[in-house]
């Protein structure tokens, strides 16, 4: 039910800043859905590989890991690496807005009339 709620939250907040900034409000969703659960795994990925270096890879086969407190460290990090993107994104429109507000070229000898 956790992983629903989530869900929801990315949706809504990636789809919000794809709407301020003109974009298809269905890409950035699946990007920050990715980026949620690619950091997730990431990060599980990662404390496995501790614990077989610090316990040995033995070790590994034979330990049940299915642990509410691990998933709940799995998510803050997945959803930390779903905020850096969305910052990330947030940026970079705002910087194509600027450059798109910029005068060109176009608008050199052009006097505008009130």
């Amino acid at each position: 039910m956790f992983g629903f709620i989530f869900i929801y939250w990315i949706w809504k907040a990636f789809s919000d800043l794809a709407i301020q900034f003109n974009k298809n409000k269905w890409k950035y969703f699946f990007i920050g859905l990715v980026s949620y659960y690619g950091m997730t795994f990431i990060s599980g990925f990662i404390y496995a590989i501790t614990l077989g270096f610090i316990n040995g890879f033995d070790s590994l086969a034979d330990g049940d890991y299915d642990d509410a407190g691990l998933n709940l460290i799995f998510a803050l990090f997945g959803g930390l690496g779903c905020y850096g993107v969305y910052k990330f994104l947030e940026s970079r429109g705002f910087k194509q807005r600027d450059l798109a507000s910029k005068d060109g070229i176009e608008s050199i000898g052009v006097i505008e009339e009130n």
